[in-house]
């Protein structure tokens, strides 16, 4: 995720709650016994959306063609059985989180290997799956390896090869031992990204590393610089061994794509591919010369063995994975608009996306009187920016046009027009616009077009806007604007407003709490900032006023006097750092949950105690923002970071005679694809 748009209080409660992902085990497990789920309700978790996201890694079974494997870049595997028509994540799948899926790879057995790297940290390694991706266990002998890459040997199905950062480490027993076959302490032999063996020779292995190619024709005991020809910086993404033709080897890198026909004793450079191109992330050969190239700039493609180039999709794609089938269907993997496919050799593209949901929802809107779900997404400016469903479930329709790829941090709608406060500015779109127009905000003559972190809809068309350097408010639905005094002029961090009373507002800054009475024009200080925690979201509740919420970089407080005062919660809810905060119209339901650390909390008696929930069925229990549907109380939405947007739902539990008495399908109208 990229924070350099999140105002200052914000953007460092970000960083270090993202810098916690890859947690220690022991950590996570202690946390997860203090504040185990309570088992006096039986729900889950299903997904519901955004459909799309980043791809890293695309791999088809040899025994049937149909069913391909998807690697993430958080530990999720999903799997398409309909040659990539429609996806379902698996699970439990694979078995952790924070770390991303760049080598996937399947035997001849139909058994899933996976190599991996964590995102915080120097670890990794390879699992396998012997049951369509459903489980895994875990190879030892090489776990806390960082592995960019894998290899398995055609001619001799036991031998595997795993590239990593230390170097390359062979298994010649199906996974059971590795053992490193690259010397200690090389200069170059280290950083492999890619690898291959000779299809007729298990001892005969090709490396691609973060400089150039090597090749060891006894099993790793020697090893010899195979890159004549290549450009010496050269970093080595893929290897492909030609089909028909072992001694003729393809490798691509950020200098461009190379053909060795020698066995990689020289290289020379395809052509036709422009320099700003010349980045390939993946590549494919099909049948009668053709060759897919998958570039930071598009896909590319040679009907001819190389010779010419064409680019078939938008300059702007970033492809990562791309894979060819029999009948010259295309499926790519990409960053940000997910799994696109084509049937005609890549003339014309399809959003293959059903299913499939990896995008980080930043901030979540439910609208009041018509249900639809507005959802804004985080750090993807080209493909990202806001999504609108009619009903939780999806369909999903992005509403990118005009936002000019800027970062969508607050969202409110008035009627029917959805306004977006983002990094520069606040934009509007009404209900028949197709395109987003940016509002102005001239206030006493200057142009202030602020960092805006929070909006608030008020009644009779008013907004009040919260902004990295004070308040905004607009009387006409932002047609005009002022800047109303609230102390110094400082970064806003939340508003909450009252659900009785729409002229009661509080808003939480890095020096304290402030009120209004009179809907955002007066404020006044009603207590000062709270002393070593740093607020990040306020929330009413319902059946009373006085009580309001604030979600801190150190646990739950609580106000009993709109703010004047405020107490730490306890009664089972951690003093950790708490992100996502909703109150629900029963006037007693509060959720709360911890990005950090994992978990969602939710109390049934106005926050006097807490009770952990069941992660059963969520990506990851680890949750930025929550929102419950006004229409029906019951719907609590979450998003996750991995795995998007998840409904919680009751489970299906048996009677004595073994029947159900609850269907996870029958619990809301939206079509989820398990």
């Amino acid at each position: 995720m990229n924070l350099r748009h999140l105002g200052p209080g914000m953007e460092d409660h970000a960083k270090r709650a993202i810098r916690e992902i890859a947690l220690p085990v022991i950590a996570c497990v202690a946390v997860a016994l203090l504040f185990a789920p309570s088992p006096a309700r039986a729900e889950s978790w299903v997904p519901v959306g955004v459909t799309g996201g980043n791809v890293r890694a695309l791999a088809q079974d040899p025994r049937d063609s149909r069913r391909i494997y998807l690697g993430t870049a958080d530990g999720i595997l999903y799997r398409s059985d309909d040659a990539g028509l429609e996806w379902h994540r698996l699970a439990p799948g694979f078995p952790l989180r924070g770390c991303i899926l760049d080598a996937v790879v399947v035997d001849g057995r139909g058994a899933v290997w996976v190599g991996y790297w964590e995102v915080h940290g120097g670890g990794g390694g390879v699992v396998r799956s012997a049951d369509g991706g459903q489980t895994f266990i875990v190879q030892k002998g090489i776990q806390g390896e960082s592995v960019r890459s894998l290899a398995l040997s055609p001619s001799n199905p036991g031998t595997i090869a795993a590239g990593t950062i230390a170097g390359v480490f062979l298994s010649r027993d199906g996974g059971q031992s590795w053992t490193r076959i690259t010397p200690t302490g090389h200069l170059d032999l280290r950083n492999v990204e890619s690898l291959i063996f000779d299809p007729n020779d298990s001892k005969t292995l090709y490396a691609g590393t973060w400089h150039l190619v090597w090749k060891t024709l006894d099993g790793g005991a020697t090893w010899a610089p195979a890159h004549r020809g290549m450009i010496d910086d050269s970093d080595v993404m893929t290897l492909t061994m030609d089909r028909g033709h072992p001694q003729n080897v393809f490798a691509t890198a950020c200098s461009g794509i190379y053909r060795s026909t020698e066995g990689g004793d020289s290289w020379s450079k395809l052509e036709g591919i422009p320099f700003s191109s010349r980045r390939t992330r993946a590549f494919a050969q099909g049948d009668d010369g053709l060759l897919l190239a998958g570039t930071t700039e598009g896909l590319w493609v040679s009907e001819d063995r190389g010779d010419t180039w064409d680019r078939t999709t938008s300059e702007e794609l970033v492809v990562n994975a791309v894979i060819v089938q029999r009948d010259g269907t295309i499926i790519l993997g990409t960053e940000g608009a997910g799994v696109l496919r084509s049937s005609d050799r890549g003339r014309t593209w399809t959003a293959c996306n059903s299913g499939f949901s990896e995008r980080f929802v930043y901030k979540l809107l439910i609208e009041p009187a018509g249900g639809r779900v507005i959802v804004a997404v985080w750090d993807d400016r080209r493909y990202g920016g806001v999504f609108v469903s009619p009903r939780v479930g999806g369909p999903w329709t992005r509403l990118g046009e005009g936002l000019d790829g800027r970062q969508v941090l607050s969202l409110a709608i008035l009627g029917n027009t959805i306004f977006a406060g983002t990094d520069a500015g606040i934009f509007v779109r009404g209900p028949k616009a197709r395109a987003w127009a940016i509002l102005s905000a001239r206030i006493d003559g200057r142009d202030a077009p602020p960092r805006v972190t929070g909006l608030l809809a008020l009644p009779s068309d008013r907004l009040l806007a919260a902004t990295s350097s004070g308040l905004m408010y607009s009387p006409d639905g932002g047609e005009t604007w002022t800047e109303p005094m609230l102390g110094s002029t400082e970064e806003v961090f939340d508003l909450a407003r009252s659900p009785h009373d729409p002229d009661l507002i509080v808003a939480a800054t890095p020096s304290g709490f402030f009120r209004s009475n009179d809907g955002g024009l007066n404020w006044k200080e009603v207590s000062s900032g709270l002393k070593g925690a740093t607020p990040h979201a306020l929330a009413f509740l319902a059946s009373d006023d006085p009580v309001l919420f604030a979600t801190t970089s150190g646990g739950l407080f609580r106000s009993g006097d709109q703010g004047a005062t405020w107490r730490r919660v306890d009664g089972g809810i951690p003093h950790s750092d708490l992100t996502g905060l909703v109150t629900s119209m029963d006037g007693r339901t509060v959720y709360t949950s911890d990005f950090t650390w994992g978990g969602i909390f939710r109390s049934v008696d106005g926050g006097l105690t807490w009770e952990r929930l069941s992660t059963d069925g969520l990506a990851s229990d680890r949750v930025w923002t929550l929102a419950i549907d006004p229409a029906a109380p019951e719907r609590l939405l979450a998003a996750a970071s991995a795995g998007g947007l998840h409904l919680l739902v009751p489970t299906p539990i048996a009677t004595s005679a073994g029947a159900k008495v609850a269907d996870k399908s029958t619990q809301f109208n939206s079509p989820v694809s398990r």
